[in-house]
């Protein structure tokens, strides 16, 4: 071999070598490998509303305040416009101060608690004048 090979050569494998054994700090500690990505949990199913039966009927006078308490709350608060609605029929009313529906509901629901085995529609008739007719 000619020495100018064998030099060229041998700092090439010196360098090489050397280049395995110091490396950046940073490349000495081995990187973790990434985890796969997890999939996401499907999410659960939207909750299915129950139908409401077809010919089910309610007695509008003869529904009592326990009853109406028993209601889930989006349920008190539908039957509640509808009894404020037919109150305001029976006393002739054009019209309503929709900001005074709260505090009737909030009245029939105390006198409710107070009376539950009066009919419900009392409660707010008596709820409507007090809250409507001043």
């Amino acid at each position: 071999m000619n020495g100018k090979t064998a030099f060229v050569l041998l700092s090439g494998v010196l360098s090489g070598s050397l280049c395995a054994c110091v490396q950046p700090p940073d490349a000495a500690t081995p990187t973790a490998p990434t985890p796969p990505p997890v999939a996401a949990p499907a999410p659960a199913p939207a909750p299915v509303a129950e139908p409401t039966p077809g010919n089910r009927r309610v007695s509008i006078q003869g529904a009592t305040c326990e009853r109406l308490l028993e209601l889930s709350s989006d349920d008190r608060a539908a039957a509640s416009l509808f009894y404020i609605g037919y109150q305001a029929a029976r006393f002739g009313s054009r019209t309503i101060n929709v900001g005074a529906i709260p505090k009737a509901e909030e009245w029939a629901e105390n006198y409710c608690a107070e009376h539950p085995g009066q009919p419900a529609v009392e409660a707010f008739r008596q709820a409507y004048r007090q809250t409507f007719r001043r």
